[in-house]
Protein backbone atom coordinates (compact mmCIF):
# COMPACT_ATOMS: atom_id res chain seq x y z
CA UNK A 1 0.00 0.00 0.00
CA UNK A 2 2.91 2.24 0.36
CA UNK A 3 4.28 1.85 -2.69
CA UNK A 4 1.17 2.72 -4.71
CA UNK A 5 0.48 5.81 -2.33
CA UNK A 6 4.34 7.15 -3.16
CA UNK A 7 4.06 6.35 -6.91
CA UNK A 8 0.76 8.59 -6.84
CA UNK A 9 2.51 11.37 -4.98
CA UNK A 10 5.20 11.10 -7.05
CA UNK A 11 2.94 11.10 -10.61
CA UNK A 12 1.01 14.28 -8.65
CA UNK A 13 3.84 16.07 -8.67
CA UNK A 14 5.46 15.73 -11.36
CA UNK A 15 1.87 16.15 -13.31
CA UNK A 16 1.70 19.78 -11.00
CA UNK A 17 5.53 20.37 -11.97
CA UNK A 18 4.93 20.04 -15.80
CA UNK A 19 1.24 22.05 -15.65
CA UNK A 20 3.48 25.55 -13.80
CA UNK A 21 6.34 25.00 -16.24
CA UNK A 22 4.16 24.40 -19.59
CA UNK A 23 4.59 27.76 -21.58
CA UNK A 24 1.80 29.27 -23.63
CA UNK A 25 1.26 30.66 -26.95
CA UNK A 26 2.72 33.84 -25.31
CA UNK A 27 6.38 32.05 -24.21
CA UNK A 28 5.36 32.51 -20.27
CA UNK A 29 4.25 30.26 -18.01
CA UNK A 30 2.41 30.17 -14.43
CA UNK A 31 5.36 29.93 -12.64
CA UNK A 32 6.78 32.97 -14.49
CA UNK A 33 4.01 35.25 -13.68
CA UNK A 34 3.71 33.66 -9.47
CA UNK A 35 7.39 34.96 -9.75
CA UNK A 36 7.07 38.15 -11.47
CA UNK A 37 4.49 39.01 -9.12
CA UNK A 38 4.07 37.45 -6.03
CA UNK A 39 2.28 40.00 -3.86
CA UNK A 40 -0.05 40.29 -6.05
CA UNK A 41 -1.20 36.54 -5.51
CA UNK A 42 -0.28 36.68 -2.00
CA UNK A 43 -3.01 38.75 -1.41
CA UNK A 44 -5.87 37.36 -3.68
CA UNK A 45 -4.85 34.02 -1.37
CA UNK A 46 -4.91 36.18 1.63
CA UNK A 47 -8.70 37.52 0.50
CA UNK A 48 -9.95 34.16 -0.32
CA UNK A 49 -9.26 32.55 2.78
CA UNK A 50 -10.34 35.40 4.75
CA UNK A 51 -13.93 35.01 2.56
CA UNK A 52 -14.04 31.18 3.54
CA UNK A 53 -13.62 31.61 6.85
CA UNK A 54 -15.87 33.77 7.18
CA UNK A 55 -18.68 31.73 5.08
CA UNK A 56 -17.39 28.72 6.94
CA UNK A 57 -18.38 30.66 10.92
CA UNK A 58 -21.67 32.23 8.63
CA UNK A 59 -23.10 28.29 8.51
CA UNK A 60 -22.10 27.18 11.49
CA UNK A 61 -23.57 30.36 13.03
CA UNK A 62 -26.79 29.66 11.03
Amino acid sequence: MGTIKTFLLGAGTAYAIYFLTKKRADGTSILDDLLDNPAFFMNKAKEYAIDEAIRTVKEKII
